[in-house]
């Protein structure tokens, strides 16, 4: 056999990588898996899953290297032999393997059908864009409900900023530009962290924009319409530096 038919006949093998601690690193990472070309997905707030034909050195290297740069112990696991069976589109993970998939929980309540998205679901590929966007954007749900379905998902609290309000002095630690475009507001400190209300939780870049002011995030969900209502409030306080 020669060596390029070897490497292409090299098995697809699933592995697990979790960071102990820090959920607000987990999309970071899953993205860090994707620009090397291995597909990549969030398990859970602190799991990503790769499925890949790479040798095991390969990614316990990239693995390494990112732990490194980013300061986050990860540990890296290979999915046993039995269990490796390919993984088909739109199946709901095993019952006791993975929180459910945002289609998965929108539908289970009765907010979307699966033909809505099966449509939905084909237009984010298209445009590249989150599924939640996609939803909002084709109006196929509701604001709060596509928030509380997130907080859901990635077990992480909702809040309504538009009730409670944000901490001004807080908020102003991040600029009011750099929160509107990424859909996020800083709504007060808990502990040693400030608690970040996101649009969209699952997307990457809003993250990262914070995360180059607030690098010690407890990370919230909140609706987009609030969030920008908020930043009005923030911008027009006296003294505002926005």
């Amino acid at each position: 056999m020669s060596a390029q038919n070897a490497t292409s006949a090299l098995p697809t093998r699933r592995w697990q990588i979790q960071i102990s601690d820090r959920a607000d690193l987990v999309f970071s990472l899953r993205d860090y898996f994707r620009r090397l070309g291995v597909t990549a997905e969030v398990g859970s707030p602190t799991l990503v899953e790769l499925s890949t034909d790479q040798l095991e050195d390969e990614i316990e290297e990239y693995v390494a290297g990112w732990a490194r740069v980013n300061g986050a112990p990860l540990h890296a696991e290979q999915v046993p032999e039995e269990l490796q069976a390919p993984v088909p589109l739109l199946v709901p993970p095993p019952a006791a393997a993975q929180p459910p998939r945002l289609g998965e929980l929108l539908i289970s309540k009765g907010y979307i059908t699966e033909e809505q998205l099966a449509v939905a679901l084909t237009e984010a590929r298209a445009t590249r864009d989150l599924l939640g966007v996609v939803l909002l954007r084709d109006q196929l749900v509701w604001e709060d409900e596509l928030a509380r379905t997130l907080s859901e998902q990635l077990s992480i609290p909702y809040i309504s900023v538009r009730t409670l309000g944000v901490n001004t002095y807080v908020a102003q630690m991040l600029p009011a530009a750099v929160g509107e475009a990424a859909a996020a507001i800083p709504v007060r400190e808990i502990g040693n962290k400030v608690q970040v209300a996101f649009a969209d939780p699952t997307d990457p870049q809003a993250l990262e924009a914070v995360d180059r002011y607030l690098p010690n995030i407890a990370v919230a969900v909140a609706e987009l319409s609030d969030i920008r209502f908020a930043w009005r409030g923030v911008k027009d306080a006296p003294g505002s530096r926005a």
